[in-house]
């Protein structure tokens, strides 16, 4: 069950970064690509983008490498009083207002620091698998580091709407620390730290379970971080805690869920033979383009089980047959209803394993959001194929986790994204009090 608490941030200083708040910040590691890390590392000396996702140099080895600098970055720029830290223990209220297909939005929620389950799944609950590759890199960040450089994103549910209250009460007091637009959406936060106020929120979030719904790979490292640390004698507790980001579900109009494309780098078979198999088990229909393709797919969101495909040269929906034979081809009984019933368990299980044998060794998949980048990969000759799905719902989501299973990688994509370097979280400043 959640145990939180406040802590003193380390925050940018407005006055000594030179520019505009919006140059300083980052979307989360993961999502940034090689185009876009190039211009935020442009965007201003001090971007969090050099702490997060720093970059490789020709002569690193050893001690010397993008780690390490990172570290020597986070040390400078709290010297020079560019990063300082808060004199109270806060809650930082973060506000995201957007718009998604026309439609208005507006997301509340706050940052503080979770106590880590003492085993995976114990108070957070995740709902996808991770990978190996990005748990070393963020691994041999958080050693050097010593701290959340980003919150993780969780879920909890609130459905008498305590903690809206509070937040909405912060967010009235007083005028906003930040408040930036970025991409067209307005990032604002606001610090909580008078006693009443986060009493009640530690209160109410005893009890509560979390869900994870972006960042289970640094979920895992901190508590393998903290499992570590433990094994030092005379350690502290500083790492028992880990920054994060929590939200409410109770009302799913709140939260925005985007589907994650898959596009392959080696399938077993060309286009034809890939749709003649398909054809087997799923009406497949031809379309005219990509916007054609994602509109019907979209329309077909009620039904189910409905995916794109593009090898590039067709244009093709697919829709089951007989929904209940490909759900029979996923075997394994471990698994319960509504994992199997998960569009991503049905395009992993029953398409990639049983009809086209696709392998989905670590590499040959890559996780694209938006669908013109998946099909570019397509056409550019780096990828074979790529496949098309809806978004997964909150409830599935939820449903899944409770369960104690795990969803294939990239299930979900909530948004808009958390920025990176509104608030940094140092293990120095997070102490177990005697």
């Amino acid at each position: 069950m959640a145990e939180i608490r406040p802590f003193k941030g380390l925050l940018y200083d407005a006055d000594k970064i030179g520019a505009a708040y919006s140059s300083v910040v980052a979307p989360p590691y993961d999502v940034i690509s090689e185009s876009q890390r190039e211009e935020l590392y442009e965007a201003n000396e001090y971007n969090v983008i050099r702490l997060i996702l720093g970059k490789d140099i020709e002569g690193d080895g050893g001690n010397i490498n993008k780690y390490a600098r990172a570290k020597a970055l986070l040390d400078k720029w709290q010297e020079e009083g560019v990063l300082a830290r808060d004199k109270d223990d806060c809650f930082y209220v973060y506000l995201q207002e957007y718009e998604h297909k026309g439609k208005k939005f507006r997301r509340a929620g706050f940052i503080g620091l979770m106590k880590i389950g003492e085993s995976a799944g114990d108070t957070l609950l995740p709902h996808e698998h991770t990978l190996a590759k990005p748990k070393e890199d963020r691994m041999n960040l958080i050693k050097q580091v010593e701290g959340n450089l980003s919150p993780i994103f969780s879920l909890y549910h609130d459905a008498e709407g305590k903690m809206k209250d509070v937040l909405e009460e912060g967010m009235a007091a007083v005028e906003p620390a930040i408040d930036i637009t970025v991409d067209g959406e307005r990032n604002a936060v606001w610090r909580i730290s008078d006693p009443a106020s986060i009493n009640k929120m530690v209160s109410w979030m005893k009890g509560k379970n979390l869900f994870i719904a972006d960042g289970h790979h640094r979920y895992e490292v901190a508590r393998m971080y903290r499992d570590m640390r433990r094994r030092e004698k005379g350690y502290d507790g500083s790492a028992d805690h880990v920054m994060m980001y929590f939200t409410d579900m109770a009302d799913p109009r709140d939260l925005t869920i985007m589907a994650t494309h898959r596009a392959i780098k080696v399938m077993p078979a060309g286009e034809d033979e890939v749709i003649s198999g398909l054809g087997k088990y799923f009406e497949v229909v031809t379309c005219a383009d990509l916007s054609e393709m994602m509109e019907a797919l979209e329309k077909g969101v009620a039904r189910g089980h409905v995916f794109g495909y593009f090898g590039g040269k067709k244009y093709v929906l697919i829709r089951p047959r007989n929904r209940d034979k490909i759900l029979g081809m996923i075997t394994d009984n471990k698994k319960t209803e509504d994992w199997k019933n998960l569009d991503v368990s049905v395009l992993h299980s029953a398409i990639f394993e049983k009809i086209l044998s696709v392998s989905g060794k670590e590499g040959n998949i890559t996780y694209v959001k938006v669908p013109e980048e998946a099909e570019a990969l397509v056409k550019n000759g780096n990828h074979m194929a790529a496949f098309f799905l809806n978004p997964t719902r909150v409830e599935q989501m939820k449903a899944v986790a409770e369960h104690g299973e795990m969803m294939p990688q990239k299930s979900t994509y909530f948004y808009p994204k958390l920025l990176s370097g509104l608030v940094i979280n140092l293990f120095e400043n997070a102490k177990v009090k005697a």
